[in-house]
């Protein structure tokens, strides 16, 4: 008789158990994967414990008691002067390749953190390598899963996640860790390591930047003694740019046609006739023109987005040009 062999969850190590640590390490736990916690706070350890997780500072594992089959680095990377602070992700893999040393089996390392371009493969690597005597792509492998999570409601999010990106160094750690989300219903990207760290960036920047927008906006609307709590669910709805989330990311050079050159250019034109700014405005303007500027070959008018009615919502065509 055929007997069906229940599958071993992978034994995963959270370095690092800030929000997205323990929202990583919490969210496996509950699906079923032994997870252990490391992070040099004490206090974080202690509350962990209190919860009935496994959690340890760093130094209280031992090689022979490192044993596990992923680990997924979430240590901080604060901005200090402008520039991004990597010390403790170099601290973290330092101590990753000394444990990886002792280790006599693959290990996936997944690099959770928010990280530059190319510090993946030209850091965390190269340090993993050097201090574990091991090679990426055969005693090891890497991945960067960047995370989209709210700080109140990181554990919600990660359970709930809407898009898994995995950057992957290779299709065996691409592969296992894909197997290790298969119970998460939500599309699934594979990209290079540095694509998903880039991505990371323009995800938060474009937030950033929309924000931005109509904070801007208010003041302007305000000034002028209308509603923006009236007038921005509207925009929301209106425009192309908020109901088709694919506007706009086609390679089709500045914006153009008969519209946005001269709105943008009259309306900051009024703005600044009524003693405000716009900066952000003012910026988009220029960096349009430089746009077309070095990009001439590239002008056009702007395509008409279709509509697709469904459900009484507009929903985006995704074939759509801009």
């Amino acid at each position: 008789m055929n007997r069906m062999v229940k599958k071993l969850k992978p034994k995963i190590c959270i370095i690092g158990s800030g929000f997205v640590g323990q929202a990583t390490g919490k969210g496996f736990s509950s699906l079923g994967f032994n997870v252990t916690f490391l992070d040099i706070n004490p206090l974080k350890v202690q509350k962990l414990r209190e919860e009935g997780f496994k959690a340890y500072h760093p130094d209280e594992l031992k090689n022979g008691t490192f044993d596990f089959d992923v680990s997924f680095l979430s240590v901080p990377t604060p901005t200090e002067n402008e520039r991004i602070n990597l010390n403790m992700m170099e601290e973290a893999s330092k101590y990753l390749g000394k444990r990886l040393y002792a280790l006599n089996k693959y290990h996936l390392v997944v690099v959770k953190s928010t990280v530059l371009p190319g510090t993946t493969e030209n850091l965390v690597v190269k340090l993993i390598e050097k201090y574990s005597g091991k090679s990426v792509g055969k005693n090891f492998g890497i991945c960067m899963n960047p995370e989209y999570l709210r700080e109140r409601f990181a554990d919600e999010d990660f359970l709930k996640s809407w898009v898994i990106v995995i950057g992957e160094y290779d299709h065996r750690s691409g592969n296992l860790l894909e197997e290790i989300y298969e119970d998460f219903d939500c599309p699934k990207y594979r990209v290079s390591l540095q694509e998903a760290e880039i991505q990371k960036y323009i995800h938060n920047l474009f937030n950033a930047v929309k924000i931005t927008f109509f904070n801007e906006m208010r003041q302007i609307t305000q000034n002028a003694g209308l509603d923006p709590e009236l007038i921005f669910p509207l925009v929301a709805e209106s425009a192309e740019g908020n109901w088709n989330p694919f506007y706009g990311l086609k390679d089709q050079g500045p914006f153009s046609g008969n519209c946005l050159p001269k709105d943008t250019r009259a309306f900051l034109s009024w703005v600044e006739d009524n003693g405000l700014s716009a900066d952000l405005l003012k910026q988009t303007i220029k960096v349009n023109e430089q746009i077309a500027q070095k990009h001439p070959e590239k002008q056009k008018n702007t395509p008409q987005p279709k509509r697709d009615k469904t459900y009484g919502r507009y929903l985006a065509d995704r074939s759509i040009q801009h």
